[in-house]
């Protein structure tokens, strides 16, 4: 007897064996597409046939396992019969599997067959040995640093993980001293949070800035009878992520103060940039108006003899870093000050304090109608940027970009307001003398006397009036005539 699952046609007494068992099963096209799971895998994994049937198996697969998998797949088809496959399988609440597989490819009925043992369960074993040789194993293909120390802290056992992060070789990690590891960057300032997370009874860890690679370090601690076992992870994307996002909310609400002038706000920037990256030396230069000077808005850093010597610089084709970036409009990676063209006319400037790169990128208004200023990174050693700093110099251009337009679209604001104000104080108080005489000498016109000389004494003083009125009314169309041809800048 057979029955039809998803059009395939499969044996009931295949099927009652995959029911039974308390090992995994899985049946699939070739393409991957699975057919069938048995009760084992449902229980463990948390997914039912139904959601799993139409779906491809490469979907629970860990994704570091993807090449090791499309290898297997090309084995299979050659081969027919793949045993001793280890992958990672993804539970429905997201935990990972240690699953052992035996993998076959029928030719038959063109399908694969695979029966899957849970390799956590290998641990439930007499043979100590064995299980110790897992343990290594697992240890030794961490990415992760892993080492252990004992009560005086002297580094017993560690992985090729941790010894490539250490940068020792074998011999120099002989009963090394966990104070002696200067390549973890374990400084007078760092070692406290050790000492105090080494006399915790439960597990801890410490993250840190590592000086010696420039990288961000989390350690893991787990203490067991007299010895403690540390994990060390790299977790500097993670860490710049949240150092980057803190940045630029206290920067953006700074700017909503109006206490604050954008020259302050843009110090505080920079000043946050320079200590996530503490190579970096930054400057901010505003262009004039005109569009042809550069004048400083921030630089924290920077020399201030040099500073002010670049102060009002003229931009050009080949005006340094900066001067070039505003004239071409597009960012100036100079990765050697000394040799670089762009800088023949100003290396005897800068030589002094010792900068050997500057990296510079204009920031364009929103609707690129003109170049607002330059955002400049110097470094004191001829070098590239590397991603993660262009990443954070295109993030801080569209900061201040935010800042300068912002400040910009303030001051117009106000000054807009001014102007209204005076015109209002006009309107108040300049029309309201000559309107009001002109209304007093018309009651004193005499209707019935028209030759009373009084007439004409009235008539040269309504005259005057009207003319004061007049004057007035023209200022007034003056302000309102500039209100209105002052438009709001076009970013």
């Amino acid at each position: 007897m057979s029955q039809v699952i998803d059009n395939t046609v499969i044996d009931n007494r295949l099927l009652f064996l995959f029911d039974q068992s308390k090992d995994f099963f899985c049946i699939m096209e070739r393409n991957g597409t699975v057919i069938y799971v048995n009760p084992a895998f449902e229980k463990t994994f948390g997914y039912t046939a139904s959601e799993l049937q139409h779906s491809k198996v490469n979907i629970l697969s860990h994704p570091a396992d993807k090449k090791r998998r499309e290898q297997v797949l090309k084995n299979l088809a050659f081969y027919k019969e793949i045993t001793g496959y280890e992958n990672r399988v993804k539970a429905k609440n997201g935990c990972y599997h240690n699953i052992m597989w035996s993998i076959t490819l029928s030719d038959e009925d063109n399908l694969i067959y695979a029966c899957g043992t849970n390799l956590a369960d290998k641990l439930s074993v007499v043979d100590k040995t064995s299980v110790i040789d897992n343990i290594q194993h697992v240890i030794q293909s961490f990415n992760e640093g892993f080492f252990i120390i004992d009560q005086n802290l002297v580094v017993t056992a560690y992985n090729a993980a941790f010894q490539a992060i250490s940068g020792l070789a074998n011999e120099q990690l002989q009963n090394i001293n966990f104070r002696q590891l200067y390549s973890l960057g374990i400084t007078e300032k760092v070692m406290p949070q050790f000492e105090t997370a080494f006399t915790s009874e439960g597990s801890s860890h410490v993250q840190y800035f590592n000086t010696y690679y420039n990288r961000w370090l989390r350690v893991n601690i787990y203490p067991y009878k007299n010895e403690h076992t540390l994990f060390i992870r790299d977790i500097t994307a993670i860490k710049l992520q949240q150092l980057v996002l803190a940045l630029e909310k206290n920067v953006l609400e700074l700017n909503a103060t109006s206490s604050n002038s954008l020259s302050q706000t843009i110090t505080e920037l920079l000043s946050g940039v320079e200590e996530i990256f503490p190579d970096m030396i930054c400057s901010v230069l505003e262009l004039d108006e005109a569009q042809e000077r550069l004048y400083h808005l921030s630089a924290p850093r920077l020399p201030i003899e040099y500073y002010n010597l670049v102060n009002g610089i003229t931009i050009g084709p080949k005006a340094g870093s900066c001067g070039s970036a505003a004239y071409h409009r597009t960012q100036i990676i100079v990765s050697d000050i000394e040799t670089d063209p762009l800088w023949e006319d100003y290396k005897e400037l800068v030589r002094p304090y010792g900068l050997k790169a500057c990296w510079s990128t204009p920031i364009i208004s929103s609707h690129s109608t003109q170049v607002l200023a330059t955002f400049a990174v110097y470094y004191t050693n001829a070098r590239e940027p590397k991603p993660v700093e262009l990443q954070m110099i295109d993030r801080t251009a569209n900061i201040l970009r935010i800042l300068i337009e912002n400040k910009r679209n303030e001051e117009h604001v106000k000054n807009q307001n001014i102007r209204l104000q005076e015109i209002a104080s006009i309107s108040s108080h300049e029309i309201r003398r000559p309107v009001a005489t002109i209304l007093g000498l018309v009651n004193l016109f005499d209707l019935n006397n028209p030759d009373n000389p009084l007439n004409v004494e009235i008539i040269n003083h309504l005259n005057s009036s009207t003319r004061e009125l007049d004057e007035v009314i023209h200022t007034i169309v003056e302000k309102t005539f500039y209100l209105k041809s002052d438009k709001k800048p076009s970013f």
